[in-house]
Protein backbone atom coordinates (compact mmCIF):
# COMPACT_ATOMS: atom_id res chain seq x y z
CA UNK A 1 0.00 0.00 0.00
CA UNK A 2 1.24 3.49 -0.77
CA UNK A 3 1.83 5.01 2.66
CA UNK A 4 1.35 8.71 2.18
CA UNK A 5 -0.18 11.27 4.48
CA UNK A 6 -3.87 10.75 4.09
CA UNK A 7 -7.44 11.31 4.98
CA UNK A 8 -10.56 9.27 5.78
CA UNK A 9 -14.25 9.36 6.32
CA UNK A 10 -17.52 7.50 7.48
CA UNK A 11 -21.15 6.98 6.41
CA UNK A 12 -24.54 6.25 8.00
CA UNK A 13 -27.82 4.71 6.62
CA UNK A 14 -31.41 3.88 7.64
CA UNK A 15 -31.24 1.19 10.36
CA UNK A 16 -34.42 -0.65 9.40
CA UNK A 17 -33.35 -1.14 5.78
CA UNK A 18 -29.61 -1.55 6.16
CA UNK A 19 -29.10 -3.54 9.34
CA UNK A 20 -31.40 -6.54 9.32
CA UNK A 21 -29.99 -7.81 12.60
CA UNK A 22 -31.13 -4.81 14.61
CA UNK A 23 -33.08 -6.03 17.64
CA UNK A 24 -31.85 -9.62 17.29
CA UNK A 25 -29.92 -11.53 19.94
CA UNK A 26 -26.74 -10.89 17.95
CA UNK A 27 -27.11 -7.16 18.57
CA UNK A 28 -28.30 -7.52 22.16
CA UNK A 29 -24.81 -7.06 23.60
CA UNK A 30 -24.29 -3.93 21.54
CA UNK A 31 -23.81 -2.94 17.90
CA UNK A 32 -21.28 -4.78 15.78
CA UNK A 33 -19.79 -4.24 12.35
CA UNK A 34 -21.35 -6.02 9.34
CA UNK A 35 -19.53 -6.63 6.06
CA UNK A 36 -21.22 -4.92 3.10
CA UNK A 37 -20.58 -4.95 -0.65
CA UNK A 38 -16.89 -4.36 -1.31
CA UNK A 39 -15.56 -1.32 -3.15
CA UNK A 40 -15.09 -1.86 -6.91
CA UNK A 41 -11.34 -1.90 -6.21
CA UNK A 42 -8.99 -1.76 -3.24
CA UNK A 43 -8.60 1.92 -2.46
CA UNK A 44 -6.84 4.14 0.07
CA UNK A 45 -6.54 7.90 0.69
CA UNK A 46 -9.79 8.54 -1.20
CA UNK A 47 -12.32 11.19 -0.11
CA UNK A 48 -16.03 10.72 0.45
CA UNK A 49 -19.33 12.22 1.55
CA UNK A 50 -23.01 11.46 1.14
CA UNK A 51 -25.80 13.22 -0.75
CA UNK A 52 -29.42 12.15 -0.23
CA UNK A 53 -28.36 8.85 1.28
CA UNK A 54 -25.87 7.93 -1.48
CA UNK A 55 -22.16 7.79 -0.65
CA UNK A 56 -19.74 9.26 -3.19
CA UNK A 57 -16.06 8.22 -3.14
CA UNK A 58 -13.67 10.37 -5.18
CA UNK A 59 -10.09 9.66 -6.22
CA UNK A 60 -7.51 7.93 -4.06
CA UNK A 61 -4.81 5.36 -4.77
CA UNK A 62 -5.24 1.76 -5.89
CA UNK A 63 -2.65 -1.00 -5.68
CA UNK A 64 -1.47 -0.21 -9.20
CA UNK A 65 -2.38 3.45 -9.76
CA UNK A 66 -1.86 6.66 -7.82
CA UNK A 67 -3.91 9.79 -8.30
CA UNK A 68 -7.12 8.10 -9.45
CA UNK A 69 -9.82 10.24 -11.07
CA UNK A 70 -12.55 7.69 -10.35
CA UNK A 71 -15.89 8.45 -8.73
CA UNK A 72 -17.90 5.63 -7.19
CA UNK A 73 -21.37 5.75 -5.65
CA UNK A 74 -22.61 3.39 -2.94
CA UNK A 75 -26.32 2.86 -2.27
CA UNK A 76 -26.74 1.48 1.28
CA UNK A 77 -30.35 0.48 0.63
CA UNK A 78 -29.49 -1.82 -2.29
CA UNK A 79 -25.95 -2.49 -1.04
CA UNK A 80 -24.50 -1.82 -4.49
CA UNK A 81 -21.71 0.26 -6.03
CA UNK A 82 -21.70 2.04 -9.39
CA UNK A 83 -19.10 3.93 -11.41
CA UNK A 84 -19.80 7.55 -12.36
CA UNK A 85 -18.13 10.23 -14.48
CA UNK A 86 -14.44 10.63 -13.67
CA UNK A 87 -13.04 13.81 -12.13
CA UNK A 88 -11.28 16.27 -14.47
CA UNK A 89 -7.96 15.02 -13.01
CA UNK A 90 -6.68 12.39 -10.59
CA UNK A 91 -6.38 13.28 -6.91
CA UNK A 92 -5.84 11.73 -3.50
CA UNK A 93 -6.22 13.19 -0.02
CA UNK A 94 -8.54 15.90 -1.30
CA UNK A 95 -10.84 17.88 0.99
CA UNK A 96 -14.39 16.83 0.13
CA UNK A 97 -17.83 17.97 1.30
CA UNK A 98 -21.41 17.88 0.02
CA UNK A 99 -23.02 21.30 -0.39
CA UNK A 100 -26.42 22.15 -1.87
CA UNK A 101 -26.82 18.65 -3.30
CA UNK A 102 -23.45 18.70 -5.06
CA UNK A 103 -20.05 17.21 -4.22
CA UNK A 104 -17.08 19.59 -3.89
CA UNK A 105 -13.53 18.23 -4.21
CA UNK A 106 -10.85 20.71 -3.14
CA UNK A 107 -7.10 20.30 -3.52
CA UNK A 108 -5.48 16.90 -3.11
CA UNK A 109 -2.15 15.43 -4.13
CA UNK A 110 -1.19 14.89 -7.76
CA UNK A 111 2.40 14.05 -8.55
CA UNK A 112 4.94 15.41 -6.08
CA UNK A 113 2.83 18.35 -4.86
CA UNK A 114 -0.73 19.04 -3.72
CA UNK A 115 -3.00 21.03 -6.01
CA UNK A 116 -5.26 24.05 -5.47
CA UNK A 117 -8.11 23.01 -7.76
CA UNK A 118 -11.79 22.98 -6.87
CA UNK A 119 -14.06 20.54 -8.69
CA UNK A 120 -17.83 20.27 -8.30
CA UNK A 121 -19.85 17.17 -9.18
CA UNK A 122 -23.56 17.39 -10.01
CA UNK A 123 -25.33 14.02 -9.44
CA UNK A 124 -28.42 14.63 -11.64
CA UNK A 125 -26.34 15.40 -14.74
CA UNK A 126 -23.34 13.20 -13.79
CA UNK A 127 -20.98 16.03 -14.75
CA UNK A 128 -18.02 17.91 -13.28
CA UNK A 129 -17.27 21.65 -13.28
CA UNK A 130 -13.96 23.34 -12.43
CA UNK A 131 -14.35 26.35 -10.13
CA UNK A 132 -12.13 29.05 -8.61
CA UNK A 133 -8.85 27.70 -7.22
CA UNK A 134 -7.94 27.65 -3.54
CA UNK A 135 -5.64 30.47 -2.34
CA UNK A 136 -2.83 27.91 -1.79
CA UNK A 137 -1.84 24.33 -2.53
CA UNK A 138 -3.79 22.03 -0.24
CA UNK A 139 -4.07 18.38 0.77
CA UNK A 140 -4.98 16.17 3.75
CA UNK A 141 -7.22 18.81 5.32
CA UNK A 142 -10.76 19.01 6.63
CA UNK A 143 -13.84 20.23 4.79
CA UNK A 144 -17.36 21.07 5.83
CA UNK A 145 -20.51 22.72 4.50
CA UNK A 146 -21.94 25.36 6.85
CA UNK A 147 -24.75 27.80 5.99
CA UNK A 148 -24.36 27.34 2.24
CA UNK A 149 -20.59 27.80 2.15
CA UNK A 150 -17.62 25.42 1.90
CA UNK A 151 -14.95 25.56 4.64
CA UNK A 152 -11.57 23.97 3.88
CA UNK A 153 -8.41 23.62 5.99
CA UNK A 154 -5.02 23.34 4.25
CA UNK A 155 -2.36 21.57 6.38
CA UNK A 156 -0.05 20.41 3.56
CA UNK A 157 1.34 22.26 0.55
CA UNK A 158 4.08 19.76 -0.30
CA UNK A 159 6.95 21.92 0.86
CA UNK A 160 8.36 22.21 4.39
CA UNK A 161 6.33 21.38 7.47
CA UNK A 162 2.62 21.68 8.11
CA UNK A 163 0.24 24.63 7.99
CA UNK A 164 -3.06 25.64 9.55
CA UNK A 165 -4.83 27.68 6.87
CA UNK A 166 -8.62 27.92 6.76
CA UNK A 167 -10.54 29.32 3.80
CA UNK A 168 -14.21 29.55 2.91
CA UNK A 169 -15.73 29.29 -0.58
CA UNK A 170 -18.93 31.14 -1.45
CA UNK A 171 -20.61 29.26 -4.33
CA UNK A 172 -22.81 32.26 -5.15
CA UNK A 173 -19.96 34.73 -5.50
CA UNK A 174 -17.53 32.08 -6.72
CA UNK A 175 -14.78 33.42 -4.43
CA UNK A 176 -12.54 32.30 -1.56
CA UNK A 177 -11.93 34.21 1.70
CA UNK A 178 -9.16 33.46 4.21
CA UNK A 179 -10.23 33.01 7.85
CA UNK A 180 -8.70 32.54 11.30
CA UNK A 181 -6.04 29.83 11.50
CA UNK A 182 -6.26 26.88 13.87
CA UNK A 183 -3.59 26.25 16.51
CA UNK A 184 -2.77 22.79 15.10
CA UNK A 185 -2.29 21.57 11.52
CA UNK A 186 -4.42 18.39 11.85
CA UNK A 187 -2.97 16.84 8.66
CA UNK A 188 -5.04 13.73 7.90
CA UNK A 189 -7.15 14.42 10.97
CA UNK A 190 -10.74 13.34 11.61
CA UNK A 191 -13.41 15.98 11.15
CA UNK A 192 -17.10 16.75 10.91
CA UNK A 193 -19.70 19.50 11.18
CA UNK A 194 -21.92 19.56 14.29
CA UNK A 195 -24.49 22.31 14.90
CA UNK A 196 -22.89 24.66 12.39
CA UNK A 197 -19.34 24.28 13.70
CA UNK A 198 -16.33 22.45 12.22
CA UNK A 199 -14.67 19.93 14.56
CA UNK A 200 -11.19 18.52 13.84
CA UNK A 201 -9.39 15.91 15.95
CA UNK A 202 -5.91 14.42 15.85
CA UNK A 203 -3.89 14.23 12.66
CA UNK A 204 -0.22 15.07 12.19
CA UNK A 205 1.78 18.22 12.86
CA UNK A 206 5.47 19.14 13.05
CA UNK A 207 5.75 17.36 16.42
CA UNK A 208 4.32 14.05 15.20
CA UNK A 209 0.85 12.61 15.89
CA UNK A 210 -1.35 15.23 17.52
CA UNK A 211 -3.83 14.71 20.36
CA UNK A 212 -5.38 18.15 19.83
CA UNK A 213 -9.12 18.57 19.25
CA UNK A 214 -10.40 21.93 18.01
CA UNK A 215 -13.64 23.51 16.88
CA UNK A 216 -14.16 26.42 14.50
CA UNK A 217 -17.13 28.75 14.99
CA UNK A 218 -18.03 30.70 11.80
CA UNK A 219 -20.13 33.17 13.81
CA UNK A 220 -17.04 34.47 15.62
CA UNK A 221 -14.36 33.40 13.12
CA UNK A 222 -12.48 31.74 15.96
CA UNK A 223 -11.07 28.36 17.03
CA UNK A 224 -11.36 26.79 20.49
CA UNK A 225 -9.31 23.92 21.93
CA UNK A 226 -11.30 21.00 23.36
CA UNK A 227 -10.58 17.81 25.30
CA UNK A 228 -7.65 15.95 23.68
CA UNK A 229 -8.31 12.70 21.84
CA UNK A 230 -7.36 9.77 24.15
CA UNK A 231 -5.54 7.77 21.46
CA UNK A 232 -3.89 10.23 19.05
CA UNK A 233 -4.22 9.05 15.43
CA UNK A 234 -3.84 10.31 11.88
CA UNK A 235 -5.29 8.83 8.70
CA UNK A 236 -8.47 7.91 10.57
CA UNK A 237 -11.98 8.15 9.21
CA UNK A 238 -14.26 10.80 10.66
CA UNK A 239 -18.03 11.05 10.63
CA UNK A 240 -20.85 12.66 12.59
CA UNK A 241 -23.73 10.64 14.03
CA UNK A 242 -26.36 11.88 16.50
CA UNK A 243 -24.39 15.03 17.20
CA UNK A 244 -21.13 13.25 17.97
CA UNK A 245 -17.83 12.95 16.09
CA UNK A 246 -16.68 9.39 15.38
CA UNK A 247 -12.95 8.87 14.83
CA UNK A 248 -12.51 5.50 13.14
CA UNK A 249 -9.23 3.59 12.97
CA UNK A 250 -6.10 5.40 11.82
CA UNK A 251 -2.43 5.14 12.67
CA UNK A 252 -1.26 5.64 16.25
CA UNK A 253 2.26 5.67 17.70
CA UNK A 254 2.33 1.86 17.71
CA UNK A 255 0.88 1.36 14.22
CA UNK A 256 -2.54 0.99 12.62
CA UNK A 257 -5.44 0.53 15.05
CA UNK A 258 -8.99 -0.83 15.24
CA UNK A 259 -9.96 1.84 17.76
CA UNK A 260 -13.16 3.86 17.30
CA UNK A 261 -13.31 6.99 19.47
CA UNK A 262 -16.32 9.27 19.97
CA UNK A 263 -16.26 12.94 20.89
CA UNK A 264 -19.40 14.39 22.52
CA UNK A 265 -19.53 18.21 22.30
CA UNK A 266 -22.40 18.31 24.80
CA UNK A 267 -20.02 17.57 27.68
CA UNK A 268 -16.60 17.92 25.98
CA UNK A 269 -15.75 14.27 26.57
CA UNK A 270 -14.44 11.19 24.73
CA UNK A 271 -15.62 7.58 24.84
CA UNK A 272 -14.95 4.41 22.84
CA UNK A 273 -17.13 2.42 20.45
CA UNK A 274 -17.09 -1.08 18.93
CA UNK A 275 -13.62 -1.54 17.37
CA UNK A 276 -13.18 -2.14 13.64
CA UNK A 277 -12.84 -5.79 12.55
CA UNK A 278 -9.37 -5.00 11.14
CA UNK A 279 -6.78 -2.38 11.99
CA UNK A 280 -7.14 0.18 9.21
CA UNK A 281 -5.76 3.59 8.28
CA UNK A 282 -6.28 5.90 5.31
CA UNK A 283 -9.92 4.78 5.14
CA UNK A 284 -13.09 6.74 4.45
CA UNK A 285 -16.01 7.06 6.84
CA UNK A 286 -19.45 8.54 6.18
CA UNK A 287 -22.73 8.60 8.07
CA UNK A 288 -26.23 8.17 6.65
CA UNK A 289 -29.08 8.33 9.14
CA UNK A 290 -28.35 5.72 11.86
CA UNK A 291 -25.73 3.73 9.96
CA UNK A 292 -21.98 4.29 10.02
CA UNK A 293 -19.86 3.02 7.11
CA UNK A 294 -16.10 2.62 7.02
CA UNK A 295 -14.53 1.51 3.75
CA UNK A 296 -11.25 1.21 1.90
CA UNK A 297 -7.93 2.19 3.43
CA UNK A 298 -5.31 -0.37 4.34
CA UNK A 299 -2.81 -1.65 6.86
CA UNK A 300 0.80 -2.76 7.03
CA UNK A 301 0.01 -6.48 6.82
CA UNK A 302 -2.65 -6.57 4.08
CA UNK A 303 -1.91 -3.48 2.00
CA UNK A 304 -4.85 -1.67 0.45
CA UNK A 305 -8.37 -2.88 1.18
CA UNK A 306 -11.71 -2.97 -0.65
CA UNK A 307 -13.67 -3.75 2.50
CA UNK A 308 -16.88 -1.95 3.43
CA UNK A 309 -18.12 -2.29 7.01
CA UNK A 310 -21.37 -0.91 8.43
CA UNK A 311 -22.66 -0.51 11.98
CA UNK A 312 -25.49 1.13 13.92
CA UNK A 313 -23.95 4.28 15.38
CA UNK A 314 -26.93 6.30 16.59
CA UNK A 315 -28.02 4.82 19.92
Amino acid sequence: MTRTKSKWRILIIPCVVTFALVGSSVEAAGPRWHSKASLPQALSVASADQIDGIIYVAGGNSSSTEFLATLYAYNPVTNTWSSLASMPAGRYQSEVAALNGQLYVAGGWYGTLPTNTLFRYDPPSNTWTTLASLPQLSAAGAAGAIDGKLYVTSPEDGYNGYYNFLDVYDPVAGTWTSLAQSSDAHAAGAFGVIDGKLYVAGGADDSGISSTTEVYNPATNSWSTLAPIPTPVYGAGGAVSCGKLYVVGGTAAGGDVTTVQIYNPANNSWSTFTPLPTATAYLDAVQVHCGLYAFGGGNASSGQLATNEGIRACH
